[in-house]
């Protein structure tokens, strides 16, 4: 069973004294002399919907002797195994086994269900086996000490005997039967890997697992499958790989052309002097890599093979798909010509026209704003008539191309209103609308905010992509226990998970991909989302934009939701009580939700749930995970340096116990033509993480200061402050030592 959230098992309640078994006598099967150990006076810990029950020895002696961990041991044997085991009555969809946790001993299922789990790279779940009563589980931990490679997730409410790992160590060594079944049972399982298609990956058997094997039948020579290749053609051995092994700098994906990238499905993942390795999806392929050798013919091309799926999602994530053009000095790679705005868009643009010059300036602002991964693009009127800005990683930067000598602002204007669908003769009152486009295989929303100023309007433009929106949660959260903690609150049949921070911090692109990771790995679900306004389309989502005009608000439309069979909800932005108090009695009532709030950090996120009239028992009983994250800029990959930070730098982050004054190397920007002379590529975020285990659930409910419930979550490690994240960000050098000061500053 994993641990929970603290590292050190809690103590067993108040009046019920650990469990303990007589000395033993010799048994078969045991060398002269030698005993069963005692009983751990440790009881395993618990985790969110398990709790331990009363077993009688002499009750399930008989079932013991049926299942295959003890079906070829005598009866003495079991009678004295029985009294050893911990009884475990589990809810649905409670974790026994957490993959990336130490388990502390082996489950055999008494009855119910369970399923085998195993994180696939896009962090789904693949079944590997569903597991019947009297099957056991739990090897790795037990035996070996290492964290668990899959989840073991209780199916129905169900019943495990659970063996505590000094227990099972003792009898793996003393009984050769038990030795034998185990052995058998991960012979099973590894068959059930290989049985499992990874991305077209051979990935499927862990190192543990092989580990494994030979701890129980050192006879068998064993080599784990995850590094199994396959037959070397001519040139030697071809690997496989995941691309998020490889640090995917821009200078070297730059090497090749993306329309050969696009046509023999290959791509330029590492350079090291002159050898580069390519990632194919069929490294067999003879005219992809003399194409290859003939554009690169003062480097040595090794090629590695990668899955379909993770080259596609890839491409999509790095915008080398369709509807771009080979870069040109001082243009674009996105073709403007190539933009499709959407029907009723161009129904709109039946009306008053503007002149060409207006409409290919548009265009071009925005296929620039979308090049330099910009969030938002701003046009503002000046003295001379008008400048454009984008705000790239957080910063505005000027755009330094010359403008067309006739160009307009209000032209400009006007064209970005009719395509927005607003009214083109008002320039006293701000107005607000959307554009919605395509280029090639992108959809594109253009948010359009239009604004009176005292030299005429400004307009901000928010880009939104879905594609950029919906990244894997392993790009988005680099800390581990944030990932296995958001992960696990996902996979909760109910309960509410809130992304917080404030304006500008991401929460909408965290929140959408939380919830394209549970459609991803739930396809069955019905997700009902209510937003204002709906900022990315999803499949598979059926999405709500509020209307005040018509009283149809987040409350009205949250009701509605109740009523149409819901598995998950998804609260843009939980804004009123009712919305409040509604969204948190759905996820009492079997249901999970998602939603975001305004809040600088966890305990202000709790304090505003109560300012919105939720009652702190409420609060207890239906938050199961709040994030609160803050966006720093990420470091290139491409020319970031380790360098001796300055005396100022260096005391503030040793003042903070971010850094000891043994270090003497942090890393820092440097800028190069990969990052525009920035020396940075993309925005991070740093999270507070609160998880509302027991302890805090009880906390929380007595009423007992916020403070002090933040002092019970740290005590068992279900809180995760700021610094901690940003000091994980900067030991990986994917920010530097200013950026974590930046971060964790009030």
């Amino acid at each position: 069973m994993g641990s929970s959230d603290a590292g050190t098992p809690p103590p067993p309640p108040a009046g019920s004294p650990p469990p303990s078994a007589p000395p033993l006598p010799e048994l078969p099967g045991l060398e002269p002399g030698q005993k069963l150990p005692e009983a751990s006076s440790a009881p395993p810990p618990l985790l969110d919907g398990i709790v331990r029950v009363k077993v009688p020895a002499d009750k399930i002696q008989p079932f013991l002797a049926k299942t295959p961990l003890f079906k070829g041991c005598s009866k003495e044997v079991i009678a004295r195994v029985a009294p050893l085991l911990q009884g475990l009555e589990c809810a649905e969809g409670s974790e026994l086994v957490s993959a990336g946790k130490v388990n502390d001993g082996i489950g055999i299922l008494f009855s119910g269900k369970v399923q085998v789990l195993l994180p696939g790279a896009g962090g789904e779940l693949l079944t590997i086996e569903a597991l019947d009563a009297g099957d056991h589980f739990g090897e790795v931990g037990a035996l070996l000490g290492e964290p668990s490679p899959y989840f073991v997730i209780s199916q129905v409410s169900s019943r495990v005997l659970w063996l505590p790992a000094q227990q099972a160590q003792s009898l793996l060594g003393s009984v050769p039967q038990i030795g034998e079944a185990i052995g058998k049972r991960l012979a099973k399982r590894v068959m059930n890997f290989a049985a499992v298609e990874r991305h077209s990956a051979p990935e499927v058997m862990t190192d543990l697992e092989a580990q494994l094997l030979e701890t129980v039948d050192p006879g068998v020579p064993t080599r784990p499958l995850q590094t199994i290749e396959p037959e070397p053609d001519a040139s030697g051995v071809v690997r496989f790989h995941e691309l998020r092994e490889f640090d995917l700098s821009p200078s070297v994906l730059s090497m090749v052309p993306t329309k050969l990238i696009r046509s023999y499905r290959f791509l330029p993942v590492k350079l090291s002097g002159n050898v580069l390795t390519v990632a194919m999806v069929n490294p067999r392929d003879q005219a992809a890599l003399a194409e290859l050798k003939r554009t690169l013919q003062t480097v040595e091309i090794v090629p590695v093979a990668v899955g379909l799926e993770d080259f596609s999602s890839t491409l999509v994530r790095l915008k080398l798909d369709e509807g771009r053009v080979v870069k040109t000095s001082g243009g674009p790679k996105l073709n403007p010509e190539s933009f499709q705005f959407e029907t009723v868009s161009e129904e709109r643009d039946a009306r008053p026209t503007v002149g060409d010059e207006a409409i290919k300036l548009f265009n071009r602002l925005v296929a620039w704003g979308i090049e330099r991964d910009a969030s938002d693009i701003h046009v503002e009127p000046t003295a001379q008539g008008f400048r454009v800005r984008y705000r790239v990683n957080g910063v505005l930067q000027d755009w330094t191309e010359p403008l067309p000598t006739n160009a307009s602002i209000k032209s400009l204007i006007a064209r970005i209103k009719v395509l927005a669908g607003l009214d083109i003769t008002e320039r006293r009152l701000p107005q607000d609308g959307r554009i919605g486009f395509s280029v090639g295989k992108r959809e594109i929303d253009l948010r359009v905010s239009t604004l009176p100023a005292n030299r005429g309007e400004k307009v901000a433009l928010r880009i939104l992509e879905a594609t950029g929106s919906t990244r894997p949660l392993d790009q988005i959260f680099f800390e581990p226990v944030v990932l296995t903690a958001a992960r696990k609150a996902l996979n909760r049949p109910y309960g509410g998970i809130l992304i917080c921070g404030p304006t500008g911090s991401g929460k909408t692109s965290s929140l959408y991909s939380i919830l394209n990771e549970r459609k991803v790995t739930r396809p069955d679900t019905n997700i009902l989302m209510v937003e204002d306004p709906i900022e990315y389309r999803l499949p598979g989502v059926t999405q709500v934009q509020i209307n005040p005009a018509v009283g149809l608000g987040f409350a009205q439309v949250l009701r509605a939701m109740l009523r149409q069979d819901p598995d998950v909800i998804v609260v843009g932005e939980m804004r009123d009580p009712d919305t409040a108090q509604l969204a948190l009695e759905a996820a009492m009532t079997g249901h999970l939700l998602l939603s975001s709030l305004h809040a600088n950090n966890a305990l202000a996120a709790l304090h505003r749930l109560e300012n919105l009239g939720c009652s702190r028992a409420l609060v207890a009983q239906a938050i199961h995970l709040v994030l609160v994250q803050r966006l720093v800029r990420k470091l290139c990959s491409a020319c970031r340096k380790l360098d001796p930070p300055t005396p100022a730098l260096m005391e503030s982050l040793v003042s903070r116990n971010i850094v000891d004054r043994s270090e003497t190397l942090l890393p820092r920007a440097v800028g190069c033509d990969a990052c525009n002379g920035t020396g940075y590529v993309g925005r991070a975020v740093v999270v507070e993480t609160l998880q509302v285990n027991d302890a805090v659930r009880e906390a929380l409910a007595s009423g007992r200061q916020l403070n002090e419930v933040q002092e019970v979550a740290a005590g068992g490690r279900a809180f995760l402050p700021f610094i901690s994240y940003a000091k994980h960000l900067l030991q990986k050098q994917i920010i530097s030592a200013s950026e974590v000061l930046l971060s964790i500053a009030d």
